[in-house]
């Protein structure tokens, strides 16, 4: 009878390992790891799991690829959250968990709604269909908890022959393709599988590192210095850590602001708001005819809001995006008796408008500004880059810790540089400050807790790509209209028999 007994819990552990193993191998597509490839297997099992094995297992595949792929993805949240709230691991851990949660109910389990029938042909019909309903609820990530698109399968095309089409379709649509080949091999591993390994084949080719882009120099040209004054971020509030850190930001700055026509400092790196005495006195500071941009706290209104400011001609720009657990809390009403008992510190920032206008520099060039977590929303930036001549994109990643995190954040960034056709200049408390051509290759960067200022020649570009003329708006609506008309043959042949 034991020896009955232990096989069958071998198997019953295998059973939960496997899709957990799936899952977490197809975070190791996305950077640091960049082993693209595994995209492809990871993805597979879950449509397979999902979409067309009729056993009740589903719902265990559902919670252990969940917590495999978004689980390992974003274990960046207990760090940043134990930081930011300094609450501990055991609060933080559950934070984590409620998030797991909720990706879990939005984001994986309505793929189960779209399951297909026995008796429906698996062929290239029901692989687009696969593909629509997988990019349908990417979209819908944009949105819900204030938006999280984060482990995009679309983003491990950069650095592959597929980052050509990032300036065509965007990452939305180089998912699509990612969604494509893995229901292929998913339908055919069972009935054809000669078929999946040509199709894996075609995968690992197509995932192979390259770089197919060549620079375009821009007409004119703008020298930005970048500061990465590496602090540390929960001494920043302290009464005797101010003038550390106001020091530390006007030493590196005025070693570099006689040879750069701009300067631009982190996010919200300075410890008072705008509306304060001391940054009024930190503007004494400051030779005025320097241009210089900083991230700072903004009390409008009765509002906080997280925001960019150009010293020299006070344009202002409020952050859009707020980082969800971090800057604000979903479901507030449930969720703050849980976070009060804890000790957590509930964030009340409030979002800035979408309408907002480019910072002038030097008068004539403008610059898109994003802070932090904006630039993970390409369709925001789409928008916000069709005026301006680069980007300006802002971070305090020192939240992110040592995680994952900031390895993600600058593979993001990278990608909406050759969507848009637009160079980066991103400045970052503690690593990765760097520049970013408009193809998105790193032209430089600067390391992680090392304090320095990194200066670089950018080319200022006016032209478009597709996409920054049209968006993602042609997968998506390919999408909608293949899922109505799947769903619609498929009732009309009911309501005939």
């Amino acid at each position: 009878m034991e020896s009955a007994f232990f096989p069958n819990k071998v198997k019953q552990s295998f059973n939960y390992l496997i899709p957990l193993i799936f899952g977490g191998i197809g975070v190791l597509a996305f950077a640091p790891f960049s082993l693209k490839f595994l995209i492809i297997p990871s993805y597979s099992y879950l449509i397979c799991s999902l979409l067309l094995d009729a056993k009740d297992s589903y719902k265990r595949t559902l919670v252990m690829w969940t917590i495999g792929h978004w689980g390992i993805g974003v274990s960046w949240i207990i760090v940043s959250v134990y930081y930011y709230g300094n609450i501990g691991y055991i609060a933080s851990s559950i934070v984590y968990m409620l998030f797991l949660i909720l990706i879990l109910l939005f984001a994986v389990a309505p793929i189960r709604l779209f399951k297909i029938k026995k008796e429906y042909p698996l062929n290239l019909h029901s692989a687009l269909y696969i593909s629509s309903v997988f990019i349908l609820l990417e979209l819908s990530r944009d949105f819900y908890f204030g938006g999280f698109p984060w482990l995009v399968p679309g983003t491990v095309g950069i650095d592959t022959i597929l980052s050509i089409a990032f300036p065509l379709i965007g990452v939305a649509g180089v998912s699509f393709v990612i969604y494509l080949l893995s229901a292929v091999i998913a339908m055919s591993w069972n009935n054809n599988r000669k078929i999946s390994y040509v199709f894996l084949t075609l995968s690992f080719l197509i995932l192979i590192p390259s770089n197919p882009h060549t620079e375009e120099a821009g007409e004119t040209t703008l020298k930005i210095s970048l500061v990465q004054p590496s602090l540390d971020p929960q001494l920043k509030f302290n009464r005797g850590y101010k003038t550390e850190i106001e020091g530390a930001l006007l030493t590196l700055t005025n070693k570099i602001q006689n040879e750069s026509d701009l300067i631009i400092w982190p996010e919200v790196e300075l410890p008072y708001s705008y509306n304060s005495k001391q940054f009024k006195e930190l503007k004494n500071k400051i030779n005025p005819s320097t241009e210089l941009i900083t991230g700072i706290w903004l009390f409008e209104e009765n509002k906080l809001y997280n925001s960019l400011i150009s010293i020299k001609s006070d344009e202002i720009y409020k952050k859009r995006h707020l980082v969800p657990f971090g800057e604000y809390i979903p479901f507030k009403s449930i969720l703050n008796p849980l976070l009060n008992y804890f000790g957590a510190p509930i964030s009340d920032i409030s979002p800035g408008t979408s309408n907002q206008e480019p910072i002038s520099i030097n008068n004539d060039i403008k610059a898109a500004p994003l802070i932090c977590y904006d630039i993970v929303f390409a369709n925001d930036v789409r928008k916000a880059v069709k005026s301006s001549d680069f980007i300006i994109n802002i971070s305090n990643d020192s939240w992110f810790g040592g995680s994952l995190g900031p390895y993600q954040h600058l593979e993001i960034a990278r990608i909406r540089a050759i969507e848009n056709n637009r160079w980066i200049a991103r400045s970052t408390n503690d690593g990765f400050t760097a520049f970013i051509n408009n193809k998105g290759t790193i032209v430089s960067l600067m390391p992680k807790y090392q304090q320095g200022s990194l200066t670089n020649e950018i080319s200022l570009i006016k032209s478009s790509t597709i996409y920054s003329e049209y968006g993602y708006y042609v997968t998506y609506l390919f999408s909608i209209i293949y899922i109505f008309i799947t769903l619609s043959l498929y009732l009309w042949s009911k309501l005939r028999n």
